[in-house]
């Protein structure tokens, strides 16, 4: 049986979050991890920050490339985005740097409705960050929503730290802002979550809202598909 494929991470400096469904936790994927640690790396607030920091991504991502790895991806999304093409020009593996690459795929699943977009803060979001994926909201109608405000998320962000109650508050003001996303768009048809500290408790956003919700971990899912599909996945299968 061939060995399953390795996703390379790459991380910013500073404490990340060990819980399950976030980037820095091996347990959030069902197939091996690599992590470095990027030195000088900080998350970035504007297109100059992110720019500076492409040479010292670009040397990480060579690392982890002759480590072996299968697909590169980072842990804080956003403008990250911005190096998308310099790193993928720099290594010979898939990149993925933001799950908004896959909003132009789930418009074609379901052309005339809008997409949901999650972010942290809805700032961090704009046509500079969508033209680096791939599209453009002048093209696909899009609606952004934020979970900034909310002092549950900004906890989070804060202790990298998710006890049960804090769980419950986490799912309940997501679960907010997804509501009145959808009431003053009503044709939104699914949503992406931008942000990497959201997949831990996007399946309570599923279940209120019985809308699919996407995120990075969908697009890595996706990537790493590319190099390995378990035996079982084929068994049974006829054309």
């Amino acid at each position: 049986m061939a060995a399953q494929p390795r996703l390379g991470v790459l991380l910013l400096e500073g404490k990340m979050a060990q819980v399950s469904g976030c980037m820095a936790c091996t347990d959030t994927f069902p197939y091996p991890v690599v992590y470095k640690v990027v030195p000088g790396s900080k998350p970035p607030s504007s297109p100059e920050q992110v720019e500076a920091m492409v040479p010292l991504y670009v040397e990480a991502a060579r690392e982890l490339e002759r480590e072996g790895i299968d697909v590169l991806t980072d842990n804080c999304n956003g403008l990250m985005v911005l190096m998308q093409d310099q790193l993928a020009a720099a290594v010979k593996v898939p990149v993925v740097t933001s799950s908004l690459m896959l909003v132009p795929e789930i418009q074609r699943m379901m052309p005339g409705r809008r997409i949901g977009l999650l972010a942290f803060y809805a700032s961090a979001l704009n046509e500079q960050v969508y033209n680096a994926c791939g599209w453009s909201a002048k093209d696909i109608p899009t609606a952004v929503g934020e979970v900034g405000g909310s002092e549950a998320w900004l906890e989070f962000l804060r202790t990298k730290e998710i006890p049960p109650e804090l769980r419950l508050r986490l799912e309940a003001d997501l679960i907010a802002v997804g509501r009145r996303m959808v009431e003053e768009n009503p044709d939104i048809g699914a949503f992406v979550s931008e942000c990497t500290l959201m997949p831990p408790v996007l399946q309570a956003l599923r279940d209120a809202l019985r809308l699919p919700v996407y995120d990075n971990l969908t697009l890595l899912d996706l990537a790493v598909a590319g190099r390995f599909r378990p035996a079982a996945a084929l068994s049974g299968v006829s054309c």
